[in-house]
């Protein structure tokens, strides 16, 4: 779904209008007075370098005006028109007339062509110039190389800080662009940091009196630079993009090869304010840099905790949030932004396509919070005694210091599930999600979801994706099949099976069943190898391979437990599964295992059995396994 909303005045809004501004009595639509295009010609005139038309049609207006059609679909009420548009094409041009008597039966028409494709260069300048580029040495792939044709990465990717005696990291690059440059170009500088060099490779003639000869790559002593550069739109395995064309002999912090010295051509692979990744390829081998125009800070600290990750599935039956994206729970958008001063600035450019709603930022929007407010009005309800999971993917262009997200009801601000703020770094999708959430005053008739952006930068690109609601999942559910297992009605037996590190089978652990919750005693035997641990659940409930399920439960150890394997399956049949996921569970810490949407791949299965595998556990961990919930959605 895409929703722009549009206020468009009819034909008949217009006929009025001249009615209203017609300086003779009217007494009533005369059907015998209606006008006529007789003798009128519509004439044409294309700018072909800016793709712009303007179209005209003869006669005098007295007490009429035009209305001109552009392909089908009302444009114009002007006696002048015109049409700019970047794409090539033909379009069709039709004009009537309307007075108070109504509008024209007949009308003159007319056609334009734009005869290619004009590329509009801004944003491009915009995230290229005016800052510092440096090859990213934390990312892994920020040099690299693999066969013409592809990204540059397949043969060899260097690993983080792998080129740092080369002289790489320290070189600076920059592009400039002004009013007096051509439109497709500008400036670029290089600069070879303080060690002065040029990394090249040991293949290349060019710096010869550098090269080592022994078959290595090598430094070479080269002064700043100063040079050009133009960007040219292109094609890449058939799809349109763009590239860079530096004058020949331009410095880069890498020199692969003679061709690409010679004629420094590259493929603009990916570019955002803060990530740049550029690829030659002259034919044998591509090759890679990576760029970044964030401030240097260094290696990132070890032990940095990794952040939330996008493990829901959007499609599940269970996301109430997807009515809200086709439409069917969707009330409106009623965006608020202001300046420093709180005085209300124009709205955003937003669009919302599929399950995507990307917003830009508007020049002028202050620096607090909610001094971009970014509501989205739903239909959906939700109960004060429910709990509830909510999850979504931001994604931003540039560094965004205080991003809000707060879910609340509708007329009521305090009546909030959450309001948290949160910094979003640019290019790097941010996960957020709040689970087992719930409403503290009341139910809500209806809900909005409010997106405030106060400090992020003018133009910053913002997309909000994969947003997800739902009731959160609860044991006690009726729908909760597992119950069954539990109580004993649906329990069939445990059939550990544990093995050393020769697979020679081991007593088996002790184990223990009571309500929701099963426990046991890993072994001390035990082997540290996937599925030296089994301890499968076997049961008589029944799965449908045409239907969808969620599966939940919770895993709790006091031992860190390198690897547990979660698997569900078919009783008959080990391949029919829905998961079979393995999993780093840390000591004391609850770990639980959540997935939707997922179906039996082969067949229908008469009985079920959920496998875990401690293998690679300490002997002497205790285990505990609850809230097992499994329902068909």
């Amino acid at each position: 779904m895409n929703k722009i909303f549009k206020y468009i005045g009819s034909v008949l809004a217009c006929v009025l209008a001249v009615t209203a501004c017609s300086p003779e009595e009217f007494t009533g639509a005369d059907q015998n007075g209606l006008p006529t295009v007789d003798g009128r010609q519509v004439s044409v005139t294309t700018d072909q370098e800016t793709n712009t038309a303007v179209f005209t049609v003869s006669g005098d207006f007295k007490g009429c005006y035009p209305v001109w059609y552009l392909d089908g679909k009302i444009y114009s009420f002007l006696a002048t028109g015109s049409y700019s548009s970047m794409e090539q094409g033909t379009h069709e041009l039709e004009v009537k007339v309307i007075n108070r008597n109504g509008i024209s039966q007949a009308s003159a028409k007319g056609s334009f062509t734009f005869n290619e494709t004009k590329v509009d260069f801004t944003p491009y300048f915009s995230k290229l110039c005016n800052k510092e580029w440096r090859v990213d040495y934390t990312e892994v792939g920020h040099m690299g190389c693999g066969p013409s044709g592809t990204d540059g990465s397949e043969w060899w990717k260097a690993a983080v800080n792998d080129k740092a005696d080369w002289g790489v990291y320290d070189d600076r690059i920059s592009f400039a662009h002004s009013d007096s440059d051509p439109a497709t170009g500008g400036t670029y500088s290089y600069n070879p940091g303080e060690g002065g060099t040029v990394y090249v490779n040991t293949g290349s003639s060019v710096f010869a009196e550098f090269n080592t000869n022994d078959g290595n790559d090598f430094m070479a002593t080269v002064a700043p630079q100063t040079s050009s550069y133009t960007l040219v739109p292109g094609t890449f395995n058939d799809e349109a993009c763009l590239y860079i064309q530096f004058a020949p002999q331009t410095l880069l912090p890498y020199i692969p090869n003679d061709a690409t010295y010679n004629n420094p051509y590259y493929r603009i692979e990916a570019l955002t304010n803060t990530r740049m990744v550029l690829v030659c390829d002259e034919g044998s081998i591509a090759w890679r840099l990576v760029f970044t125009s964030r401030e240097d800070t260094g290696l990132p600290e070890p032990g940095d905790e990794a952040g939330a990750t996008m493990d829901w599935n959007y499609d599940a039956a269970s996301n109430l949030w997807k009515g809200v994206d086709t439409g069917d729970n969707f009330d409106k958008v009623s965006p608020w932004f202001a300046n420093n001063d709180w005085a209300q600035i124009a709205d955003p450019e937003w669009k919302h396509e599929g399950d995507t709603w990307q917003i830009t930022m508007p020049e002028g929007i202050g620096s607090s919070q909610w001094q971009g407010q970014f509501p989205i009005h739903t239909k959906l309800s939700a109960s004060m005694n429910k709990r509830y999971n909510f999850y979504c993917v931001v994604e931003s262009d540039n560094d965004m210091p205080g991003l809000t997200i707060k879910l609340t009801e509708t007329g009521d601000d305090n009546n909030f599930f959450f309001a948290d703020r949160h910094e979003v770094t640019a290019d790097k999708a941010f996960v957020y999600k709040a689970e087992n959430v719930s409403l503290p005053l009341k139910d809500a008739a209806a809900l909005s979801l409010f997106l405030d952006f106060g400090g992020t930068p003018a133009g910053t690109v913002v997309k909000v994706s994969k947003i997800y609601f739902e009731e959160a999942l609860s044991y006690d559910d009726e729908r909760n099949m597992w119950k069954s297992v539990d109580s004993g009605e649906s329990f069939i037996e445990v059939a550990p099976w544990f093995a050393n590190d020769g697979w020679g089978q081991i007593d088996n652990p002790k184990w223990s069943h009571d309500g929701n919750v099963w426990e046991l005693d890993i072994p001390a035997e035990i082997g540290t190898q996937q599925w030296q641990g089994q301890f499968p659940i076997k049961t008589s409930l029944s799965a449908s391979m045409a239907d969808s399920y969620t599966f939940s439960c919770t895993v709790e150890g006091d031992n860190d437990m390198p690897g547990v394997t979660i698997k569900l399956t078919d009783g008959a049949d080990d391949n029919n599964f829905f998961v079979a996921d393995r999993h780093q569970i840390i000591a004391d810490k609850p770990f639980t295992y959540k997935v939707t949407g997922v179906k039996l791949p082969v067949g229908d299965a008469a009985s079920l059995s959920l496998f875990f595998d401690f293998g690679g556990t300490p002997g002497g961990t205790h285990v505990k396994i609850s809230d097992i919930i499994l329902i068909k959605e």
